[in-house]
């Protein structure tokens, strides 16, 4: 979105656009909590010809928290969180800092659950489900485990119910913070009553 403010003489403009706000480098270790502002305000001044065929996509926002710690922290945005093309200069950002709330998270390794699907009779002809590998390393905050005894896979639907059956699935993750550190993917065996 742009607003236009013409600037005593045609040469000089002001304009306001909304764009993104990427929040760049969390520590490893730690997960963001909170829910920063994603969408800043930029006021950019410049020759019109320079901004009048300009896209929100040429300007990018963005805030690097490398140094942060666990905790609540506030950071400024300022002309070096915006870039913006050659010949245009931020006037103003808006808003002027983010909040931005930092947890510890730790590594476990979580067993992973295969969800079948096919319905009541498919899962009534199984004999045995195989994981392969049988659990994932998992990052999350310390209370989410509590919450996690196991993680399960996207739901496999076996094409057939003769023998064995074997797929590969992705494994999900419910809680808001947690992750499958590395490769989320399982081969899951089912073999069925002959």
């Amino acid at each position: 979105m742009a607003a236009w403010w013409f600037v005593a003489g045609e040469s000089k403009v002001l304009v306001s656009f909304t764009i993104p706000l990427e929040i760049r480098n969390v520590p490893k270790g730690l997960t963001m909590t909170n829910k920063p502002e994603r969408e800043v305000e930029v006021r950019l001044s410049g020759p019109s010809s320079l901004l009048s065929g300009m896209r929100p996509s040429e300007i990018s926002a963005g805030v690097d928290v490398t140094a942060a710690h666990a905790g609540r922290q506030y950071f400024t945005l300022d002309d070096r969180a915006v870039k913006v093309p050659p010949g245009i200069k931020m006037q103003r950002i808006f808003p002027p800092s983010i909040e931005v709330i930092l947890d510890r998270t730790e590594r476990r390794a979580v067993p992973v659950s295969a969800r079948i699907g096919g319905g009541a009779a498919v899962r009534r002809r199984i004999v045995k489900v195989e994981i392969d590998p049988p659990s994932v390393e998992v990052e999350a905050l310390p209370e989410e485990f509590s919450r996690m005894p196991v993680v399960y896979t996207e739901e496999v639907v076996p094409g057939r119910t003769e023998s064995a059956y074997s797929a590969i699935a992705r494994v999900e993750t419910r809680e808001a913070h947690a992750k499958i550190v590395g490769n989320p993917d399982v081969r899951v065996k089912i073999q069925f009553r002959k």
